[in-house]
């Protein structure tokens, strides 16, 4: 009969769950005394002490489910939706508005002539020439490389899909050189082009190339260390922290733009090079060939920068 018995009124229903001595709900904030005094304890405590009650907190969600008039459990959902979305996702529609999120020519010259490590050099040299994603780039192996057609095999973390994309011969060349540099780092990390080992320190490593937070550190440090620390606001939280107009991902912004702008403006192909998905409905009717594509990346390649790349690699 769930929680009402036969004869019971509103006012004497059991609760499914431990209540006070009244058979009642606590008063606001006596439930989970140690999480209802928010000033006293950080985010993470909380989450912590709910985790832990989540069995009664789940029963009693439960409860409310079978019990609650249809428009409170609209309301109910989207509380709980809206929270979802502001705390786990991405926004839609930019939070910047029109602000340009990618790197100009002159920015990323700057920016690269700071980087003083081989390793991030080429990481970073990865997303601004082929467009990839900072969780795509760390996870590089050497086996994703076709050495006779120069081929990348990516997979793409936002479609689960697997593409080969190719290599711009210099972009190749400079890859083969730092593979020769860093062999036995490279060995000893399973075959990943972006390892992880360090002999500096000697923490315990939890995955044997880069992980995503330590390329992104890295990346803020050379940003600023370049003077491109522009700061367009504040994240919305209890410590705001400063949101940058540069982050690793203006790296893949400037490598689709500037495809893009070195292939006559055709977006479909950028859409192909990007590995974008929200062009379905014209996928549809239009079809890239393949030695089309490989044949922009080709054209994409600016000389200068690929000079200068050059001129690094004799250096290094």
């Amino acid at each position: 009969m769930g929680p009402w018995s036969q004869g019971q009124n509103v006012s004497s229903f059991e609760l499914p769950v431990s209540r006070d001595e009244n058979g009642g709900f606590s008063v606001p904030g006596e439930r989970f005394p140690e999480c209802s005094k928010e000033r006293e304890f950080s985010q993470k405590q909380i989450a912590k002490e709910l985790t832990k009650k989540w069995p009664e907190i789940k029963e009693e969600l439960e409860f409310f489910g079978r019990y609650l008039s249809k428009w409170s459990l609209v309301q109910a959902i989207t509380i709980l939706s809206e929270s979802r979305k502001s705390r786990f996702l991405r926004r839609k529609t930019p939070k910047y508005g029109s602000m340009n999120k990618g790197f100009t020519d002159g920015e990323l010259k700057k920016f690269l002539s700071v980087v003083d490590d081989p390793k991030l050099y080429l990481l970073f040299s990865y997303q601004a020439i082929m467009g990839l994603r900072i969780g795509e780039v760390v996870r590089v192996n050497i086996r994703d490389i076709n050495l006779k057609t120069r081929e990348l095999r990516i997979f793409t973390e936002k479609s689960g899909k697997t593409d080969y994309m190719l290599l711009p011969l210099q972009l190749f060349d400079m890859t083969l050189q730092y593979i020769g540099d860093y062999e036995k780092e490279i060995a000893a990390c399973k075959g990943f082009l972006f390892f992880s080992v360090d002999q500096r320190h000697k923490t315990k490593l939890t995955e044997p190339h880069l992980r995503t937070d330590t390329a992104r550190a890295f990346f803020i440090r050379y940003m600023k260390k370049a003077g491109l620390e522009e700061i367009y606001g504040y994240s919305m939280a209890k410590h705001p922290r400063p949101l940058y107009r540069l982050t690793p991902h203006s790296l893949r912004h400037y490598a689709i733009t500037n495809f893009c702008r070195k292939n006559g403006g055709n977006i479909m192909l950028a859409s192909k090079f990007a590995r974008h998905t929200n062009l379905q409905t014209t996928q549809i009717y239009l079809h890239v060939d393949k030695n089309e594509l490989y044949e922009g990346i080709e054209r994409a390649q600016d000389e200068r920068l690929l000079n200068r790349v050059r001129k690094m690699q004799e250096k290094i």
